[in-house]
């Protein structure tokens, strides 16, 4: 009895884990379905065009004819329109096609989810240029929550994967989606459309696999044909190299000169000073107030009888205007200034009655050089600067800068 009762619960265990491989492999089959599905109906939404959006990608497909459009799928447009008269189409690169199958996830997440998809486990994926060896998950986000801007979108950084790109994409976009097996699916929308067929695959040992297109979603003959069409579910999804983390401060998003900032400016001889920009132009100005903090007293057009010292002084004070050039976004900007140095010289003297001063026979800043300048300036943490130019006055005397203050 106890050994046919042994034999028994075995076939039953074997059957059990049979029958759940099966209906893991009917899910995943599922969501693959509706993904592809969804690439073709984003493709016959966008109309691919680098002139219309005024971006540059790096893709290998640039601007290339487009093989999907609305009226192939209008009887679905019409009902998905509802009440309303309209569909909504777009001109755009990589990242729209990427936004818009985001959105679509966004509003049918009940479907994805009751087709496999785990939660809400689907992210805009990207890569930057002449990197395709990290791919960067991102959500759609509001301003105050975002960490970076692409195509006029707020987004947060999600997490980073260690793996290879499809065809090694660089600045590129498209969507990943994992399945509750731990799956990562990705389809990319834009080169469906550019090139007729649906690109899609899954992650696995550390590269984004592309599986072949159900032939129902092709419209061009020269599809893949190598077999490789139904994944095969992996429970063990790739690590994230960097995450994070959810209660994260945003830091400000900065974008190449469009910084504004206000702080003290420093330099040997005139050392009253402060700096200003705004959208990357800048003004600096410094003044030497010296004489005029003294105890002694100013002369100005009336000469003492005699008693000159041989000590002098110059006064006066430097203006400068001048433009950041971007060297590194939102950490590292070279800033090139002109401007006028205007100063004049007071001589300090001792008359026979006891009195004491400086003096200047007009009390006007009569001398006038040219300034040019040249430096670095440095963010820190998105909230404040240091910077620091050397000066060249008059062609004759050389100076330099330092100065800090707050980015704003």
């Amino acid at each position: 009895m106890g050994v046919y009762f042994r034999q028994k619960m075995k076939k039953n265990l074997i059957f059990i884990f049979l029958f759940s491989i099966f209906l893991s492999a009917i899910k995943a089959d599922d969501l693959a379905n509706i993904l592809q599905d969804l690439a073709v109906q984003i493709a016959c939404l966008g109309r691919y065009s680098t002139a219309q959006t005024g971006v540059y990608v790096t893709s290998r497909y640039n601007d290339p004819p487009d093989w999907y459009d609305p009226p192939m799928m209008a009887n679905r447009f019409a009902a998905m329109s509802g009440n309303m008269t309209r569909t909504i189409t777009f001109y755009g690169v990589c990242f729209d096609y990427a936004q818009f199958a985001w959105d679509y996830i966004n509003a049918n997440r009940k479907i994805y989810n009751n087709a496999g998809m785990k939660g809400n486990q689907w992210y805009i994926a990207s890569t930057r240029a002449n990197d395709p060896y990290n791919i960067i998950l991102y959500d759609p986000v509001s301003k105050e929550n975002s960490t970076i801007i692409m195509n006029g979108v707020y987004l947060k950084e999600n997490s980073r994967y260690n793996v290879h790109a499809h065809d090694r994409a660089t600045g590129h976009a498209w969507i990943w989606v994992q399945h509750n097996n731990g799956t990562w699916y990705w389809i990319d929308p834009t080169w469906t459309d550019n090139t007729g067929y649906v690109w899609w695959g899954i992650v696995k040992n550390g590269e984004e696999i592309q599986y072949d297109p159900d032939p129902k979603y092709c419209v061009a003959s020269n599809y893949p044909k190598s077999n490789r069409t139904n994944p095969t579910p992996s429970g063990t999804p790739p690590k994230p190299t960097v995450t994070q983390p959810s209660t994260a401060v945003p830091k400000p998003v900065r974008n190449n000169n469009q910084i504004s900032f206000i702080g003290y400016n420093y330099t040997l001889d005139f050392p009253i000073g402060f700096t200003f920009g705004f959208s990357g132009f800048y003004t600096s100005l410094n003044l030497n107030l010296i004489l005029f903090t003294t105890d002694d007293g100013v002369t100005i057009g009336s000469r003492p009888v005699d008693g000159f010292t041989g000590e002098t002084k110059e006064n006066g004070l430097e203006i400068t205007f001048g433009y950041l050039f971007n060297l590194i976004d939102s950490f590292l900007y070279l800033p090139v200034g002109v401007g006028l140095c205007f100063t004049d010289v007071y001589e300090y003297y001792h008359d026979r009655a006891g009195n004491t001063g400086w003096y200047n026979d007009r009390g006007e800043l009569e001398n006038r050089k040219l300034i040019f300048e040249a430096g670095l300036q440095l963010l820190l943490a998105n909230y404040f600067y240091l910077l620091s130019t050397y000066r060249l006055v008059g062609f004759t005397k050389t100076g330099f800068t330092i100065g800090a203050g707050f980015i704003f």
